[in-house]
């Protein structure tokens, strides 16, 4: 008999960049709140912290790491063990590699969507110095938030930014206030 495997949420991004404020937004929306039981790692801890209730709700245990040498086979695998989760939410480190937990997950933990997100008043200046981690976000992301863009900002240094990384990730940008944006800038034919 083949083992079910487990899906994979994997949240991305730098500190402050809203990582935090999605998994809130997520737990709160009721979505995940059908029974099944979930796990949160979480591998970091900015300045917003998630609401129990919408945790409890949502039957979501959570695991935090602090250091990415934690992060190993044989950790996931106890966690798999002990929690016995229905799905797996990740809350990444931005200072961390992503192929670390690539390479670390069990078996049956599928992948199913990964969201990486940027904070739009840093993210040019973290590509400037920090190329590489940058890179690593952005180059396996299936949507790139860009959020608190400034309502007259230009947003084609963000599109160039992902689109020099990878040509199939969704973009979407966040405006302060709230206004949300799909990218619409139509990338040049590669003739």
């Amino acid at each position: 008999m083949d083992k079910l495997e487990v899906p994979v949420y994997l949240i991305t991004g730098f500190l402050e960049s809203g990582k935090t404020s999605f998994l809130q937004e997520i737990f709160e929306s009721g979505e995940f709140a059908d029974g099944e039981r979930g796990l949160l790692i979480s591998c970091e801890e900015g300045e917003v912290e998630l609401d129990e209730k919408a945790t409890l709700a949502c039957k979501i245990d959570t695991v935090t790491l602090d250091e990415e040498e934690e992060l190993t086979a044989d950790f996931l695998e106890n966690c798999k063990n002990v929690y016995k989760p229905k799905r797996v939410f990740v809350e990444y480190n931005g200072m961390w590699n992503n192929g670390a937990l690539f390479q670390a997950l069990p078996e049956d933990w599928l992948l199913v969507q990964e969201f990486c997100f940027m904070d739009a008043q840093t993210i040019l200046s973290y590509n400037a110095n920090m190329r590489a981690l940058v890179v690593d976000k952005l180059q396996t992301a299936e949507m790139v938030i860009f959020n608190r863009v400034p309502l007259d900002a230009e947003v084609l240094p963000y599109h160039k930014l992902v689109r020099g990384i990878s040509r199939r990730a969704e973009i979407v940008y966040e405006r302060v206030g709230g206004q949300v944006e799909p990218d619409q800038i139509e990338d040049p034919l590669p003739f």
